[in-house]
């Protein structure tokens, strides 16, 4: 069991930020991530769809013989992931807007929240906000997804669209930034240098901590050897895999 690999998926490109971190956290594992590129963008569908779609792509992943699953993916963690958690004979953990620590962080400033549409729609997240932090700002940020398909990650594009949502704040308002969407890890210096000094949060660390705590538990975790990874899409574009070796390569 410990020499099985882990599965990681995500509608496409962004749950390599986390699959970035996975590694460098857990460097004896072997990983296998699935991008469900040739349907990117999750945040657009409706929930059943997304559900069938992150079902789909966890049944691949479990073929593979994978020994526990990261859903690397706000939206299809909000919209299956209780339900994967019930069906599957393996432990899955998955990524979540980290509120919590924004809202502590923040103190009496302002809680700004990016997702997709679907993300901040759905029950995880409205409930989370409503308990955890009801003042928060949610912002639909489905063109930011689409920058990482694209592999656009600095430049004009992402400036200008923090520098338009965040104009009605000054920085000195803004307490905390919410990535609720790993797509936007990949965009975290642009961010940062709109908006410098504050503290953004991305739900990696939590994820981290889940899943190599219950590895040990279940005497899954691997402590030794070399590591590896092996990425997966569904689409048969060729340019995506050379994209997606690219973003694992990326500075983060």
């Amino acid at each position: 069991m410990r020499s099985a690999p882990i599965g990681v998926l995500d509608s496409g490109m962004g749950g390599l930020s986390v699959l970035h971190a996975l590694r460098r956290a857990m460097p004896h594992e072997r990983f296998v991530y699935f991008g469900d590129n040739a349907n990117a963008p999750y945040g657009p569908r409706p929930p059943e769809e997304i559900r069938a779609l992150t079902l789909n792509t966890a049944q691949t992943l479990l073929k593979r013989g994978v020994k526990a699953l990261v859903i690397a993916c706000n939206t299809a963690n909000s919209a299956a992931g209780n339900m994967l958690k019930q069906r599957l004979p393996i432990p899955v953990v998955g990524v979540e807007p980290d509120l919590a620590d924004a809202r502590e962080r923040a103190g009496n400033k302002r809680v700004i929240v990016f997702a997709t549409q679907a993300t901040l729609a759905m029950p995880l997240y409205r409930d989370m906000r409503e308990r955890l932090c009801p003042e928060a700002v949610s912002i639909p940020a489905p063109e930011l997804v689409m920058m990482v398909e694209r592999g656009v990650l600095s430049g004009e594009e992402p400036e200008a669209f923090f520098r338009e949502k965040l104009r009605p704040w000054a920085v000195e308002e803004l307490g905390a930034v919410v990535l609720g969407c790993t797509h936007f890890i990949f965009l975290r210096p642009v961010l940062s240098s709109i908006a410098p000094g504050v503290p953004v949060f991305d739900g990696v660390e939590p994820v981290i901590e889940d899943l190599r705590s219950t590895l040990f538990r279940a005497g899954a975790l691997a402590q030794s050897g070399e590591g590896g990874v092996e990425l997966l899409t569904s689409s048969d574009e060729p340019a995506i895999r050379a994209r997606m070796r690219d973003l694992l390569a990326a500075e983060l």
